[in-house]
């Protein structure tokens, strides 16, 4: 079934490469949006490794996370650098039968499908200089020598994206970048609100 069965104008997919900083500036938006009392949330994705101080995630065993999938638990899903990563239909959707703000980090290969999947929804997309964006790769740690170098050779290429409704350039102040993706933000919610 390709039709979301909620309204999805307060979904934001938040995609780009590795190192483009997409956790932190959600993280710091949702700060400052909870300040102005507006419901914003970031969804939990299940991934199949134990999540690090950077990311707002829930851990799961590969055999958990092949059965919610089986189950159809998972609204969308993808495996990319070894572990499985899955947004919980439950989770994504419940906020937004609520009237509340979700912010999703989304891989970029399975835009077209979230695309489908929540037509009224907003690609937001993270650019980054290649440079910075390596330096944000190894400065988190996560990866060792044997998973660093495919993580930054995917993050030079480029993948197929429907057309964004909004680019954010995060190469600098992080504070500006928060800035422009909470303006933006804002005014959707707000605009919906009036709509309502």
């Amino acid at each position: 079934m390709l039709n979301a069965p909620i309204t999805s104008e307060l979904l934001f997919f938040v995609v780009g490469r590795s190192g483009s900083g997409k956790d932190t500036v959600m993280r710091k938006t949702v700060d400052v949006l909870s300040k102005e009392h507006i419901p914003v949330n970031i969804l939990q994705r299940h991934i199949t490794r134990p999540p690090d101080k950077t990311e707002h995630s829930l851990y799961i065993s590969e055999a958990e996370f092949l059965q919610k999938k089986e189950n159809n638990e998972f609204t969308l899903f993808w495996f990319v650098y070894n572990n499985w990563y899955g947004c919980s239909r439950d989770l994504l959707e419940g906020p937004l039968k609520r009237g509340e703000i979700m912010l999703v980090n989304l891989s970029r290969a399975i835009l077209h499908r979230a695309r489908m999947l929540y037509p009224q929804s907003k690609i937001i997309l993270i650019k980054v200089q290649d440079r910075v964006a390596e330096e944000r790769i190894i400065a988190r740690g996560r990866e060792n020598s044997k998973h660093l170098a495919p993580r930054v050779s995917r993050m030079q290429n480029e993948i197929d994206l429907p057309l964004p409704d909004k680019i954010i350039h995060n190469n600098g102040d992080l504070d500006s970048t928060v800035h422009e993706l909470s303006s933006y933000v804002r005014k959707i919610y707000q605009d919906t609100k009036e709509s309502d």
